[in-house]
């Protein structure tokens, strides 16, 4: 540290560094939403890979500035690295303090990228969106700052690091604006929504328009594009932005809610394929219950109709796996059909579909049509029950299972928690041990505290608080109401995910989940 042109030395290194990382960030990140990986395993270590080249292009961008203000040459401050227009040293041109100003309000604008993406899951996706478009604004106000500030102009290096970015940045502006553009074009359906929006008004007028709560950020209004057969009872139904466009980006396992027009929510698995961009695929089924939801939507929903939606949300994710066992009863299907299109290639895989009878399967005749060496279809009705265990007992691959409760619990009993993936449609009961207790609820956002009795859910106490917590079913399954924990120790009372996994992602489901601790400190 005792030569006096360190710090420049590091000021330009990490910069360049920095530069090149960036580049890499935004290709890595277009390729990521154009879904271009699929075929590789389950996205959240890409998703990763994208989150680690940001945050080291972060801070390495802090180390360039940083070191600027202990560099004796240039003498900068703190407020030349950080208020644009104010930096400057012996010898700079109106163009190089141009340069300058452009590159701390490129440093601003990508801090503020960075840190929104830390907190995607609790902004309003559009606002997220709006500002995440901002990183290529960065991207080529970082060239223009490189280019006319940078000392290292004209060497080789610089040449070489230069065309690297420049390629970069071409790369993702084709695919961005190239491939994904003709995918749209490939999946345009002008016709279709001129006749959705004449429907739709028609829906309006027989008042089948399902209006939405005003407590939540992420719903939005879709529209009926088909209802199918599916199988007996069961309804498919596809669902598309009103007005065309994209639907957010999801991955096998996720999971919708439809917010009905009495004020019911309910939670359906999206059964598609997760590289469809234009819209959702869900099924239904109806359970002919007395006033079943299900029931409404089969009487109910037609092409054209108007339906608010949230999500989507995922707690049954395909984790990476070097085999895997699908395990579907009945309408159980529907996550595990979106999986098996998202299996690796190349990875070994089979199915074990479960029903009654092959009627009222879901899907089940295009599965065997598709995978007839990888689908093993057992109907009940003829061939007497399967013995789940000694099927399991005889397989080492990762087991994947949605259906029936009893079904949900041969697995369960059947395996190691490492090897058994679940999503259940109706709740374990599980009980606090000692039974519930008062205890209270603080606040990390305000400090202030919320009592809940013995007798009533955390999420009822935070409600009537006037607390706005997203809610659907109440019932501990759907994960609407999740709370990140900050202090405290939960007890989980949920079915949502493994409590394991609960404990290392730090939150708890206050519809029906409590605390071990007389106080729980949460972000609300």
């Amino acid at each position: 540290m005792n030569d006096p042109h360190i710090w420049w030395y590091v000021s330009r290194i990490s910069a360049m560094v920095a530069w090149g990382l960036m580049s890499f960030s935004v290709v890595w990140g277009v390729l990521l939403a154009s879904r271009v990986f699929r075929g590789l395993d389950n996205p959240s270590w890409l998703k990763d890979i994208h989150k680690y080249l940001s945050t080291l292009t972060v801070i390495l961008a802090g180390v360039h500035t940083s070191a600027l203000t202990l560099d004796p040459f240039v003498k900068f401050d703190i407020a030349d690295i950080l208020i644009p227009g104010v930096a400057t040293y012996d010898g700079a041109t109106p163009l190089i303090e141009l340069a300058l100003a452009v590159g701390v309000v490129a440093f601003w604008i990508m801090t503020v990228v960075y840190v929104t993406s830390l907190f995607m899951d609790k902004l309003p996706r559009w606002f997220w969106k709006g500002i995440h478009y901002s990183a290529y604004l960065v991207f080529f106000a970082i060239g223009i700052h490189a280019a006319y500030s940078g000392s290292d102009v004209g060497t080789w290096w610089y040449g070489a690091v230069s065309i690297w970015v420049i390629t970069m940045g071409m790369l993702a502006l084709i695919i961005r604006f190239a491939v994904v553009a003709l995918k749209d074009k490939r999946a345009s359906r002008d016709a279709v929504i001129a006749e959705i929006k004449r429907s739709a008004e028609a829906a309006k007028a027989d008042s089948l328009l399902i209006a939405a709560s005003e407590d939540s950020r992420e719903k939005r209004s879709m529209v009926v594009q088909s209802v199918t057969a599916a199988a007996t009872d069961v309804a498919g139904i596809r669902l598309i932005p009103v007005g065309g466009g994209r639907v957010a980006w999801w991955d096998a396992g996720s999971h919708i809610t439809l917010h009905l027009a009495d004020g019911r929510e309910r939670q359906y698995s999206l059964c598609g394929d997760p590289t469809d961009r234009t819209g959702y695929d869900i099924a239904v089924l109806d359970t002919h219950g007395q006033n079943a939801a299900s029931t409404w939507i089969h009487r109910n929903i037609r092409v054209g109709s108007i339906i608010t939606v949230s999500g989507p949300r995922n707690h049954f994710p395909m984790v990476p796996s070097q085999e895997y066992l699908f395990v579907a009863g009945g309408i159980g299907i529907t996550p595990i059909r979106a999986m098996i299109e998202s299996v690796p290639a190349g990875r070994k895989w089979k199915l074990v579909y479960l029903g009654k009878e092959r009627a009222a399967m879901a899907y089940v005749d295009e599965l065997v049509e598709k995978h007839p060496k990888n689908v093993s279809v057992h109907e009940s009705a003829k061939d007497g029950r399967l013995n789940i265990t000694s099927l399991l007992n005889r397989s080492t691959a990762d087991v994947f299972c949605c259906g029936p409760e009893a079904l949900m619990n041969d697995v369960e009993s059947s395996l190691p928690a490492s090897r058994s993936h679940l999503e259940r449609f109706s709740p374990v009961a599980r009980e606090i041990e000692g039974g519930a207790k008062p205890m209270v609820v603080r606040l990390a956002s305000t400090g202030r505290t919320v009592s809940v009795g013995a007798d009533e859910s955390v999420l009822d106490a935070l409600t009537n608080a006037g607390v706005a917590v997203d809610s659907s079913c109440g019932r501990g399954v759907c994960g609407s109401c999740e709370l990140r924990v900050i202090d405290g120790v939960p007890a989980h009372l949920d079915s949502v995910m493994p409590d394991e996994l609960k404990d290392e992602m730090q939150v708890f489901y206050p519809c029906v989940s409590r605390s071990q601790t007389s106080e729980i400190t949460v972000d609300a």
